[in-house]
């Protein structure tokens, strides 16, 4: 008996050392490729790209008439500095306006399924919730999203992809200054 007991002893020792060294190779393997990931997604991550550019069409669908159709009214003044292409001018809303509102008209109907607000020099003129409305008429207006705004830049993504000609920006719950943008990107 004493030899049968010492002879499975060593054989079960081995397998369960074979084992843990198996399981050990597993997790250093896994561990250096999710570090490896982890290390590209951190690297992706820390481009010095601008945070949005007009040209950049990797997730438009459809297509936006061009910027050069576009006209802007609203409750803000200079609205149509929140379209003119320079981050240094913008429409602001009134320092006692609670309820500012812009609406571009992009001069014929195209689609988007995005909405980039960016506050320019005023990083801290955002909204803290905004409404994005969409209409073809420019009369009867649907309510597409309800979104948070941030310093320096909203973006507002649509559910679905949606035709319109006019796209109407209202300030839900304002900020703690002015509402202001400085240009509005749709894509």
């Amino acid at each position: 008996m004493s030899g049968r007991t010492g002879s499975t002893r060593p054989t079960r020792a081995r397998r369960g050392a074979e084992t843990d060294e198996r399981q050990n190779a597993a997790l250093k393997s896994l561990a250096t490729t999710t570090a490896g990931w982890l290390l590209v997604v951190v690297l992706v991550g820390c481009e010095g790209a601008p945070i949005y550019t007009e040209g950049d069409r990797r997730w438009a669908i459809g297509q936006v008439p061009d910027r050069s159709l576009w006209e802007a009214h609203g409750t803000m003044a200079s609205a149509g500095q929140a379209i003119d292409g320079n981050i240094h001018t913008a429409a602001v809303a009134g320092e006692a306006d609670r309820s500012a509102s812009l609406v571009v008209d992009l001069g014929k109907p195209g689609t988007l399924n995005m909405v980039v607000v960016d506050h320019g020099r005023n990083e801290f003129g955002f909204a803290r919730q905004v409404e994005v409305h969409t209409s073809l008429d420019g009369k009867r207006f649907t309510r597409r999203l309800v979104g948070l705004g941030t310093r320096r830049v909203s973006t507002f993504l649509l559910i679905s992809p949606v035709l319109a000609r006019y796209v109407r920006l209202d300030a839900v719950v304002v900020g703690d200054r002015p509402w202001s943008l400085a240009e509005i990107h749709l894509q």
